[in-house]
Formats: C-alpha cells, structure tokens, sequence
C-alpha cells in the first residue's frame, strides 16, 4: 500500500555547486552523503544532511549538449536560483500511481516521460499544475543511503550548533487558492490539519502534518506587498521557504550576522528571522522560536 514516509529533501537548483556546497559547510555544518553527475537528470547534485531534513542543491549539467531543454534546464532558464520541489520517501511507490492517477494527478519520471500504472517508474514525479508544486515520492532502503535511516543517527551535532537547530519545523507552499490546499495534502497525500490561522492581513494559512514526520504549510497571500504575494506574481505557485526551529534565535542571529550573511525582517512580529534570498542562492530560509499548534513532534 502506498504510504508516505519521512521528508526525504528539498531541492533547490542552483547555478554553481561548489560554491552552494561550500556555503553550506560554514552555515550548517551539513553531513554530505552524495555529491555526483546523474545522467538520466543531466544534472550535478549533493545530498546534505541537516538536522532531520535533506537539501539537495542541483547544478545544471552544462556541458552535456540538450541541457537546456531537460527538466531541470527548462527549470532554471523560467526561475533561475530557487526551490524546485518536495521529495518524500514513500511504501509501494507503483501502487500510488493508481492513487494519483485517480485524483487527476499527472506523473512524471526523472527524464520527463509521463508515467502510469502500466508504464511505472522507481520514482515519480506530480505536475506541478496538478499539485500546486513539484513533488517527488521514492523508495526508501538503499535508494540514497541517507544516513538519517540508520538505527545510531543523531541530530546532535545541529542542536549543539550556533544555530541551535530542532527540527526542520515547516516547509511552506504557495496556493492562489487556499481552498485547493485540502485537495493536495489532505484528500491525495493523506495529510492531517494541524492548525489554521491568518496572520495580520498578509496570508491565510493552513498546516498539514504530512508523511512520518513533515509539516507544510500552505499559504495564500492576503496583501498586495507581502513577500508571499511579490513571490507569488513572480514564480507563482511552488516552494517558497523552508523554517528551522531554534532552540535560541539571538544566538543564531549573531552566528548568522558573524558570518555575514544578511537578515531580513519581514515576519510581522514572529520571533524570527530570515535570510535574505540573494545570500542564499534564492532560497527563503528562516529560523524561527515559535511552535505551530497542534505540532506534537
């Protein structure tokens, strides 16, 4: 039976890996697992642990002739440096593609080529269309030999950071319209809703407790000026951010200032802080004291 597991990581395609992959080891001291050159993807990736979540930064293979028009090509000439997508670790792969193929959800392989239950693949992909972003769903075992699925894994060495991570406490989506929200992460995913809130004006969000271990939230911008609105007119619906939970957000602001790395503060009062998108590779990535309610993890 297909069943989704753990938050397996988000990609972000990037224009230069090495430097990514450097900024990544000064910030978050990451554990990395794979770095290499995927054929079937033309694409140069890594697989970085932090804390509980995986990043998977993604390169362009430039050199390979057809690149552009690839997947991931196509991708970054349209967004340039962002979020690309959700993968999630999942039982019975096959068996979802008659789940998906039942909601009007289309899949795709890695090169592309659609899939369904007659034509299967090891791992699929939505349209973003149909689920109001990219998202992937793999095997687990082997597939990564991610380290997190080791009985002695410990997240340690992030808690006892500067940054003084948790968790990775939500990843946030972008919907034009909160109402489709329910039909992704509820009805398609099996998700739970945790918590609903509007905050000042700006969104109106819900909070869904996805797979083993994962929240998203879903978002839709309430005000012309908003980040989330400027975000949304710019690259519309998708990934938008990734919050960290931190045990101390002085400490990780001063860590974070110590490095360089500019800050933002546009929360509306949230006990938060944010990076500024440019510094990190046209990511939002916040750090962040609060606790989503319902959040029993």
């Amino acid at each position: 039976m297909f069943e989704i597991g753990k938050l397996f990581h988000l990609t972000h395609v990037v224009e230069d890996l090495d430097a990514v992959d450097a900024w990544y080891d000064e910030i978050f001291a990451v554990e990395r697992f794979y770095k290499g050159f995927e054929k079937a993807a033309t694409r140069h990736a890594s697989l970085l642990v932090i804390s509980d979540i995986v990043m998977e930064p993604v390169q362009l293979a430039y050199e390979v002739p057809g690149a552009d028009q690839t997947p991931i090509g196509k991708f970054r000439t349209r967004y340039g440096q962002h979020y690309h997508s959700i993968a999630w670790y999942a039982d019975d792969v096959p068996d979802g593609l008659a789940r998906f193929a039942g909601a009007g959800i289309r899949l795709y392989d890695v090169k592309g080529r659609q899939v369904t239950p007659e034509r299967p693949s090891p791992a699929i992909w939505t349209h973003p269309k149909d689920t109001h972003a990219l998202l992937e769903f793999a095997p687990s075992g082997d597939y990564a030999r991610d380290p997190r699925l080791k009985p002695d894994f410990t997240d340690a060495a992030w808690r006892d950071h500067p940054l003084g991570i948790q968790r990775t406490s939500h990843v946030t989506v972008l919907f034009a319209d909160l109402a489709d929200a329910d039909t992704v992460y509820r009805d398609a995913l099996g998700g739970r809703l945790l918590h609903e809130e509007d905050v000042a004006g700006r969104r109106r969000s819900r909070y869904y407790a996805v797979g083993e271990d994962s929240v998203v939230e879903a978002a839709q911008p309430l005000a012309a000026d908003s980040p989330e609105s400027r975000e949304l007119d710019t690259h519309g619906e998708g990934v938008f951010s990734a919050t960290f939970a931190t045990s101390d957000l002085a400490k990780a602001t001063s860590f974070l200032e110590s490095k360089g790395q500019r800050l933002v503060n546009d929360t509306d009062g949230a006990p938060s802080v944010v990076l500024e998108p440019e510094v990190a590779f046209g990511m939002r990535i916040e750090f962040s004291e609060r606790r989503i309610p319902g959040d029993d993890r």
